[in-house]
């Protein structure tokens, strides 16, 4: 892990573990009566609140008291870290701007400058800066502060290259029932109408749940049957697949300038009875001693259970570095396996925090400011396992802003994400000092490719199949992506308005590849469900009996063979039997409608007419078996179609309603 030597050289990694400086409750400022106190009451004051952990007030007192005393530099400086501290970026910035540069007593100034300036949105200002600061820095450390002054510049560039471009994404910000004047962070979508965050309103960081009825939360409650956190403060978590399972942190809570904020990884079961077990701390060396274990977030695959967190451990590359830990399911809790990190690729020497793995896609989320972006910490996407990703992405405006953008979680159920951020909102958010939760709407101006691979003679979903994606522009074939998706379920994104080909191919079957072309006017889900052959199946062609010829020398110039061109794969095949999902009939219907939103993800939305009629049955997927159909079934009841039911097909030919 990197060393900090000194205290300013500790400035480059940002406090990574940002809900433990939330711990105090709804924030103030001083208020009128300091400007009664003197110069020397304000100290004083000012040191009895850095030591309660209201860094705010704190920062407050000592401005007031450097405009007392102007030529005390120190005090100024501590304002301006104790604002920075607090996420109030022009507070801080100001404070920053009148200060003397002094490479003795602070060599890092124009860093910490260009930063605020950064975060508040003010990018040409803050590339002024910290062009000047790489410039003229010479401390024995260059290197390394060079290449995190680099990496704010490139993420300077990279917010002003976005800017005007359309938004394929919709953030909303939920009401009151969710953010109040406190800090609220780390949503966990249990279901699709059940939200779990963290929240400081009280006083005290706590684990609350909203639901999300008649189009709106109601107002947040603590989750019935949840244990009491007597001592620490409650992070965030993770809750499984499943739904028994809940991850979590819990940290000291200690405050001050010289405390040492510690975090561990607890878990804790839901019972019959739906109450939750008291916490239990995971073991060594998922909770290392000495070291900050935070950020859980858990899901499944391939039969084992996945336990992502993030730690500041020694080996690691900086501050805060993702892990990875497994164990069968149905094992005991210390049958974890050492925690494995993930590498290069996606830690940095800053901070990486709060994963969210999407098996079925592969993709890791996870929020970063060690990787250029546009504010602190901005989400990343990054494809892959295990140690081995692709390089991360970051998606942009309006998932990122020029603040600190992290928790980015997704409903599986209905595909709506969520994340938490200190950015300002308008209509009911001014201030960046405190964090809230926001919706992301991905279907907004966003088409995605999703289907599902069966054995077309067992029709089990078939898993291994190597899946690639082309792109086909003016004539020519662009290789845009190819991956091998472990379940049968294969997913891309697409963009609106272009051509597409999908080429699928497993060994010991016959290949498939069909075309896509997504519309120019919205959002849709694209995809079908594939049957492949096995390759024994597959006839060969007959071979023609030549006649026989007599024996005549060749005289004609010797050629290459004209070259042939490879025969075409087949169509996908019809699944003999299957079962899709009506949620309604109805004479004009719109696939991009918003109330279709909570159900793409289950399948792909169609519609059907019906003979001698002017309505068309809107029906959902494609189903192999009776019980995928009753899960869909299920779900799509669940996302607002109550009275949808199942229709069995034979052929493609529909048949009729069935009792599932």
């Amino acid at each position: 892990m990197l060393t900090l030597r000194n205290r300013a050289l500790s400035i480059l990694v940002l406090s990574a573990v940002f809900f433990l400086t939330a711990c105090g409750g709804p924030r103030s400022v001083a208020g009128p009566e300091a400007e009664s106190l003197s110069y020397k009451q304000l100290i004083q004051q000012a040191e009895a609140e850095e030591q309660a952990g209201r860094f705010g007030v704190a920062a407050e007192y000592y401005r007031s008291a450097y405009s007392l005393k102007p030529r005390n530099q120190a005090i100024l400086y501590r304002a301006a870290e104790l604002f920075t501290q607090v996420k109030d970026y022009r507070k801080a910035a100001e404070a920053f701007q009148f200060m003397e540069k002094d490479a003795d007593d602070y060599p890092l100034l124009g860093l910490q400058f260009g930063r605020a300036l950064k975060q508040d949105g003010r990018y040409e200002a803050a590339q002024r800066e910290l062009a000047l600061f790489l410039e003229t820095y010479n401390g024995a450390d260059r290197p390394i502060v060079s290449e995190i002054v680099r990496n704010e510049l490139a993420g300077i560039r990279l917010a002003q290259e976005s800017i005007g471009r359309p938004a394929t994404v919709d953030i909303d910000r939920p009401g009151r029932g969710i953010n109040t004047g406190a800090d609220e962070i780390g949503p966990v979508a249990v279901a699709g109408d059940q939200l779990f965050f963290t929240s400081t309103a009280g006083g005290q960081s706590r684990l609350y749940q909203s639901r999300y009825e008649a189009r709106q939360w109601t107002k947040a409650t603590v989750p019935p049957g949840f244990p009491v956190i007597a001592e620490g403060e409650f992070g965030t978590g993770s809750i499984s697949p499943d739904g028994r399972v809940f991850y979590f942190t819990i940290c000291s809570g200690l405050t001050g300038e010289d405390a040492t904020n510690r975090c561990e990884i607890f878990r804790g079961e839901r019972t019959t009875n739906g109450n939750w077990t008291q916490p239990e701390a995971l073991p060594s060396p998922i909770n290392l001693a000495g070291a900050n274990n935070a950020f859980p977030h858990v899901t499944f695959e391939d039969g084992r259970e996945l336990l992502f967190f993030s730690s500041d451990r020694e080996g690691g590359r900086g501050g805060m570095d993702l892990y990875l830990t497994s164990r069968q399911l149905n094992t005991n809790v210390g049958g974890f396996s050492p925690p494995t990190n993930l590498g290069p690729v996606v830690n940095t020497v800053s901070n990486e925090v709060s994963p969210f793995y999407a098996v079925e896609e592969q993709t890791l989320y996870f929020s970063s400011d060690g990787h250029p972006g546009f504010g602190g910490l901005d989400v990343f996407i990054t494809r892959g396992s295990g140690t081995r990703w692709s390089q991360p992405e970051n998606p942009g405006q309006p998932i990122n802003s020029s603040a600190d953008d992290a928790g980015l979680t997704i409903d599986e159920t209905t595909g709506v994400g969520y994340l938490n951020s200190n950015r300002t909102y308008a209509g009911g958010k001014e201030s960046t000092r405190e964090n809230d939760i926001f919706s992301l709407n991905f279907r907004a101006g966003r088409a995605r490719l999703k289907a599902t691979i069966y054995d077309n003679t067992t029709g089990m979903e078939l898993g291994g199949a190597e899946v690639s994606l082309l792109e086909l522009t003016d004539g020519r074939t662009q290789l845009l992506e190819k991956r091998v998706f472990p379940t049968g379920v294969y997913t891309y994104d697409l963009r609106p308005g272009r051509r597409y080909r999908v080429e699928i191919r497993r060994e010991g079957y016959q290949g498939v590849e069909y075309a896509v072309e997504t519309s120019t006017t919205g959002s849709s889900l694209y995809g079908q469900p594939v049957f492949l052959r096995r390759s024994s199946q597959i006839p060969a062609p007959p071979v023609p009996e030549q006649p026989v010829r007599p024996s005549v020398p060749n005289t004609s110039p010797t050629t290459s063979p004209e070259p042939t061109s490879p025969a075409p794969a087949p169509a996908p095949t019809v699944l003999p039997l299957s079962y899709r999902i009506q949620v309604s009939a109805q004479r004009n219907f719109r696939e991009e409608d918003a109330k279709y939103d909570p159900i793409r993800k289950i399948g792909a939305i169609r519609a059907e007419a019906i003979p001698n009629s002017t309505l068309k049955r809107i029906t959902v997927g494609d189903y192999p078996s009776e019980s995928a159909a009753k899960s869909a079934l299920r779900k799509i009841r669940a996302g607002g179609f109550p009275s949808a039911f199942a229709v069995l097909y034979r052929n493609g030919r529909r048949e009729g309603q069935v009792n599932l």
